[in-house]
């Protein structure tokens, strides 16, 4: 089992990396340089748990949790104003039920390209 957890974390990550675009079948934010929700994909919404077209904020910061927000901020900044093309976050987000959700997040630099910052958001498995 865990093999296959192995496998699915490294074919995902290398389908994120290879197209870097708003796959609907990928769990991804695009955030603008203020940190403002643009795009969500069908996959993130469901992950995050806002069905159909269930209203989400659009500050990101507000589905941060406290204890994970300064880190996540700092490193959004520097994304916007240092041009810092990558980060990475285990951090708990707010589901669209109220409940906190862990994650591993990558972010990645495309405001040059894309206009934005593409969160990709993997769930961790609870035991």
């Amino acid at each position: 089992m865990a093999t296959e957890t192995l496998q699915s974390t490294s074919s995902f990550r290398k389908r994120f990396q290879e197209k870097e675009t708003l796959d609907p079948r990928l769990p991804m934010l695009l955030l603008n340089a203020d940190g403002d929700i643009q795009h969500i994909t069908p996959a993130a919404r469901m992950l995050l748990g806002y069905p159909g077209r269930q209203r989400i904020d659009p500050c990101f910061f507000t589905h941060v949790h406290s204890r994970n927000l300064q880190q996540v901020w700092h490193d959004l900044a520097a994304m916007a104003r240092q041009r810092k093309q990558q980060a990475s976050w285990l951090l708990r987000l707010r589901t669209g039920r109220g409940h906190w959700r862990w994650f591993q997040v990558r972010a990645r630099n495309r405001l040059a390209e894309q206009g934005g910052i593409l969160l990709l958001l993997q769930p961790l498995q609870q035991a």
